[in-house]
Order: structure tokens, then C-alpha cells, then sequence
């Protein structure tokens, strides 16, 4: 536990990655509909260079797709891995986006679409046609049972049937998510050699680095066995009595990551980032970092996310990351992402207090002072939530869309709010319609408002981030747990040689200070605290005050 690299650490493990939602971020050219153009105009607001500024200092921005799309399931439906789709802009607006984020060291990183395309690409186009065409095997067909039903029991991660027939090939084509997604056959060497091709072809452009859309599926069976089900269970019976066995997580998986790292490696300071399955172990996430570091740099796994608010679980969660993080390697996390509601949506129901600002002020403090890089997903910082009534006629995203057990998607991906003018300025003070119903809540929660109340989330979120590129401790030192079975109060040591960094985050009311006798009570400077004036030297307090948030610094 607490490893420490010895090697100078990456610009992808020394800052925090932004996820941006192209679709609702900002809107450019007024049609409603988030652009590459619109989130040019909006990098200053994330790092304009300045220490001093007002911007929040992020040091890479994660892209969901922005390929040419059908767009029926948001962008993950690619039907041209080359180009730009119209409704984002052109290539010209791409590459201006690039230079305009360098500018401003601000790495940019592409989600990179490759289980699957949209049954509208053209390589699916030609597959479909026949049994022997060029591209005849570039997705995974298979010809009717006996009975004339379908292949075998593999199901989509929807729950439905994950096998289409295709008239024209008189074949059934398997697709892990929607009809619309069909597989590609990563058993064929001449999709490999494309994927390959098609990833040089975006590094050749600038771009910082990839994640792999579910990254753990590319690799299928080819014996196609039928999947098992629990002992008792039917083929009709729930989700949860489905194992999906023979269509994830196979050893060929790693290999295919492991030549898609090295031609990541063949360019200079790159990084790959995937998702692992949203149901997927920790345990199962961490072995995409290979047994020697030659896959992924970083793996996501969904366990501390979806940890409940309390402070047992969530130090649980830590030390299992701490415990099986490969030697050498570096951890991610993560709170929010554009396939689960917001956290605050989440944890303000399991949490002892129902101020959204003291839940997303803790969260905050957790998400960027543990050992790792931090992920935040657009609004984050704000204290977006859910929007939870976006009617019917204006929603894209059904419940039939989605993993099982899992509400709609639209309720997180609602526009940036920037300020109080019309949509939330998303449209830059143009009242059109935007792509989702900007949330309720926007003349209250938004970047303008915050901005100028010195004790926001949102700067709070700023603080912590200025705090992390001046703190090497808080960078790249170890972690430890101060408390062993936490019940009110998280508090845990990041140190390195000569700097010891304690994080206190009190969940409940008032109540003792609960630390490792080895903690020295006095001489600790503040470096950020609810309760205390910044820069201030103090000793321990005995008592913590109700949801009280201290970090603390002094010489190791």
C-alpha cells in the first residue's frame, strides 16, 4: 500500500482530466447543439494559463466521440473513424481546437469508439452484402441454429438478444449494445491493421492520447458456447442471472490492448485510459494494466463511484486501490461520467446532511487528494445533478437504451450551465432550443454566479486543483489511512521525504478528532480548510466541527 513511482511522473499523473460531453457542452454556432467551436471559446475558462486566473486549471480535456455519427446513441455509433461529424464542425474547427488547447497546455484526449461502428459505416455496409466480399468477415457473423433460431444465448448489455439477422447474408450479426452497433471481429488481423492505422492517423494530428469505449469486450469466444445462467434460471429470466462469460474479459482481450499500447508507445508522452464494465471488479479492472504495465495506463473501474456515501466504504474503496495497483503503475478516479447519474444525485440521499454543496465540497476534497489521477466530468464542478424531468418528446436517450437496472442517461448530459442569461448562455445568450432542457436550477448553479461567491463549489474546486500542482505530496505521495474502521470522519496521511499533507473530511456533526497516535498535534500550516483561515499554523483541534473539511501541511 502507498507505492510511490520513482520515475518523474506524467502530465497525465501529475493533473486532472475534464470530461467533455460535445453535445451540451457549449454551442458555438448558435444551433443548439454543443460544437468544437464552442469549446474553443470556453478553454480559457478551463485553463487559461494563468496560476493566478480565475480559470480552474485542468490539464487535459477527455472528448466523448466527435466522429461522423448517426448520433443514436450520443456519438458511440461511429460510421466514419476519419472524419469530423457536421454537427461538431469540420476538421479545420478540430484542429483549431487542438492548437487553441496547447496553447494552453491542455492535453487533448479522444474517445476512440472500436467494439463496435454504427450499422450505417461502410465497412458494415459491404459486410452485410455478401459471404464474400472484402469485408465479409470484419464483423462477427454466424449462421442460424439448426431450428433456425438464433447462433447461441448471448445477449446484448441491454438484456435483450444480442444477435440481428441480416437477410441479405441470410447470417445473424452479434452486437454487445444496440442493433444499430454491430461487433467488429478483432480475430481478423485486417481490422486490427485498421484500428491500428486509423489511431496513427489521429497521433499524427496532435492528439494527447485515447479511451477505449468498453474496453473489455473487444475479444469474443470463438467457439461461441452459450453463456451460462444461474443454477435454477431460465433464458427469459432477469439481467442479473446472466453471466457473460464467453463474450468479455477473455485473455485474447489483453492482447489486443497490448498491441494497441504499443503503437500508443511509438509516439512521444501519449497516454490510453479505458473503461472497464460498469459491473466489472476491481480486481478485474486492474488487470488491464498488464503484467507488465503494457496495456492501459489507466484503467476505470465503477467500485469507488458507486461506493456509498459513507466514509467506511469509501476508504474500503481506496485500499483496495492501493493494495491492487500493479507496482509501478498509477490509479485513476473517478465520481461522474456521461453513462451514470451525477454523484450528488447519488449521495445527497445517503448522506447525514441535505446541503448538495457540503456532500459535493467532500467529494471534491476526496476525488483530488488521493493517490492518483482525477477525472471530473463537465458541471462537476459546479455541483450539477440530475436533471430528472426532461420530458419525453425532448429526451434521446429511453430506458430501453440502457444496462439494466439503470436510469436514463439524458438526466446527466444536460447543458453546461454558464451564467443566467437565456439556456444558460450553452448558446453563448441565444434563446434556441438546446439539444437537452438546460436543468431548473441553472440561474443558481453556473459558472458566472460561482465564480463571483468566493465560498462556491466551484471555487472550491479551484483551490483543491492549485493546491494539487503546488503540493508534491498531494501529487505523487503515498497513502495512508490514519483511521482503521472509519465511521463519521475520513482522515489520511499523502507524504513524501519532506512534506506530510493530513486530509480530514467530517461527515456528520460535531465530534472528536479520531487519528494515528503517531500524528504530532501541533505546527500545522492550513492549507485549505472549512474552519480555518488559509495559512494559518494551528494545532489539532480535539473536536472537528459538523462537516468540516481540513487539509493540513507540514514538513515530514
Amino acid at each position: 500500500m502507498g507505492q510511490t513511482i520513482e520515475q518523474p511522473l506524467k502530465w497525465w499523473q501529475k493533473g486532472v482530466i475534464y470530461q467533455i460531453y460535445p453535445l451540451t457542452f457549449a454551442d458555438g454556432n448558435g444551433d443548439g447543439i454543443g460544437d468544437l467551436a464552442g469549446i474553443t471559446r470556453r478553454l480559457d475558462y478551463l485553463n487559461d494559463g494563468n496560476p493566478g486566473g480565475s480559470s480552474l486549471g485542468v490539464s487535459a480535456i477527455w472528448l466523448s466521440p466527435i466522429n461522423q455519427s448517426p448520433l443514436e446513441d450520443g456519438g458511440y455509433d461511429i460510421s466514419d473513424y476519419y472524419a469530423i461529424d457536421p454537427v461538431f464542425g469540420t476538421m479545420a474547427d478540430f484542429e483549431q481546437l487542438l492548437s487553441e488547447a496547447h496553447k494552453r497546455e491542455i492535453r487533448v484526449i479522444l474517445d476512440l469508439v472500436i467494439n463496435h461502428t454504427s450499422n450505417q459505416h461502410a465497412w458494415f455496409t459491404e459486410s452485410r452484402g455478401s459471404q464474400d466480399n472484402s469485408k465479409a468477415d470484419w464483423y462477427i457473423w454466424r449462421d442460424p441454429a439448426e431450428d433456425g433460431g438464433v447462433p447461441n444465448n448471448w445477449r446484448s448489455y441491454f438484456g435483450d438478444c444480442g444477435w440481428t439477422f441480416e437477410p441479405q447474408r441470410n447470417q445473424y450479426y452479434f452486437h454487445v449494445f444496440a442493433e444499430a452497433q454491430p461487433d467488429l471481429n478483432w480475430a481478423n488481423p485486417d481490422v486490427r491493421s485498421e484500428i491500428h492505422q486509423l489511431i496513427r492517423f489521429w497521433l499524427d494530428k496532435g492528439v494527447d492520447g485515447f479511451r477505449l469505449d468498453a474496453s473489455s469486450v473487444y475479444s469474443k469466444d470463438q467457439l461461441f458456447r452459450d453463456n451460462p445462467i444461474k443454477f435454477g434460471a431460465s433464458d427469459e429470466d432477469t439481467y442479473d442471472s446472466y453471466h457473460h462469460l464467453y463474450d468479455r474479459d477473455l485473455p485474447e482481450n489483453h492482447q489486443i490492448i497490448r498491441e494497441i499500447r504499443s503503437v500508443i508507445d511509438e509516439y512521444d508522452d501519449r497516454v490510453l485510459i479505458g473503461e472497464t464494465f460498469i459491473d466489472s471488479s476491481l480486481y478485474q479492472s486492474v488487470s488491464f494494466y498488464g503484467t507488465d504495465n503494457d496495456e492501459l495506463h489507466l484503467p476505470f473501474s465503477f467500485e469507488f463511484p458507486f461506493s456509498a456515501w459513507y466514509p467506511g466504504h469509501l476508504q474500503q474503496q481506496i485500499q483496495k486501490q492501493e493494495l491492487d495497483t500493479p507496482e509501478g503503475a498509477w490509479p485513476i478516479y473517478f465520481l461522474d461520467n456521461h453513462d451514470i447519474p451525477r454523484h450528488l444525485s447519488r449521495w445527497i440521499e445517503c448522506s447525514q446532511c441535505t446541503d448538495p454543496k457540503t456532500v459535493a465540497t467532500g467529494a471534491a476534497t476526496l476525488l483530488l487528494t488521493v493517490r492518483g489521477t482525477p477525472v471530473l466530468y463537465y458541471g462537476q464542478e459546479l455541483g450539477m445533478v440530475n436533471h430528472e424531468s426532461i420530458p419525453p418528446e425532448k429526451q434521446h436517450d429511453s430506458v430501453e437504451d440502457q444496462e439494466q437496472d439503470s436510469s436514463p442517461r439524458d438526466g446527466a448530459r444536460t447543458p453546461m450551465q454558464w451564467n443566467c442569461s437565456a439556456q444558460a448562455g450553452f448558446s453563448f445568450g441565444k434563446e434556441i432550443e438546446p439539444w437537452l432542457p438546460v436543468h431548473e436550477n441553472y440561474t443558481d448553479t453556473n459558472v458566472e454566479v460561482e465564480l463571483a461567491d468566493q465560498d462556491s463549489i466551484l471555487n472550491f474546486y479551484r483551490q483543491l486543483i492549485q493546491l494539487r500542482k503546488q503540493s508534491k505530496a498531494l501529487r505523487e505521495g503515498s497513502w495512508r489511512a490514519l483511521i482503521d474502521y472509519p465511521h463519521e470522519q475520513l482522515t489520511y496521511l499523502r507524504e513524501v521525504e519532506d512534506e506530510r499533507v493530513l486530509v480530514i473530511i467530517n461527515f456528520g456533526d460535531q465530534q472528536p478528532l479520531r487519528l494515528d497516535p503517531s500524528i504530532t498535534d501541533s505546527d500545522w500550516n492550513v492549507l485549505l480548510s472549512t474552519r480555518f483561515a488559509q495559512g494559518q499554523t494551528i494545532c489539532l483541534p480535539e473536536k472537528l466541527d459538523p462537516f468540516e473539511i481540513s487539509i493540513l501541511q507540514r514538513s515530514a
